[in-house]
């Protein structure tokens, strides 16, 4: 990866340059509803700052998701003057899950004993209180 792009649409080509995917497999990818040849002149339209065709901010994350590389990414982030961010490991983003859905299930479970206690003082649910199993 490099340290300092020219432009975005260096990013761009770095990101292509550094992937194991061709420009024609990526172009495929982004306009699949094209053939190969279309599809693979509208990417090179949109790499080329001479020429009116761009790619959507969805299709630059499309991109840089099939390539496997972020270039752009860490464009925008010099760019705009952010830190350039590290890759989180799935494994992370898995526990950081587990951990919503622990607190999530503690909540229910702290609101269900609740409810049942307001139903037992209330003499096994008055009116509008249904009793929970």
């Amino acid at each position: 990866m490099k340290t300092i792009y020219d432009d975005e649409y260096e990013a761009l080509a770095q990101m292509i340059a550094s992937s194991d995917k061709t420009a024609k497999e990526l172009a495929v990818y982004l306009f699949p509803h094209m053939k190969l040849e279309s599809a693979h002149a509208r990417l090179r339209a949109c790499l080329n700052p001479e020429k009116d065709e761009r790619l959507t901010f969805g299709q630059i994350i499309a991109a840089m998701r099939f390539c496997g590389t972020f270039d752009p990414l860490m464009y925008a982030c010099d760019e705009t003057l952010h830190a350039r961010p590290d890759r989180k490991s799935a494994e992370d983003q898995a526990a950081r899950i587990a951990d919503v859905i622990d607190g999530a299930t503690a909540t229910l479970n702290t609101a269900l004993k609740a409810l049942a206690q307001l139903q037992q003082s209330s003499g096994g649910g008055g009116p509008g209180l249904k009793a929970v199993a």
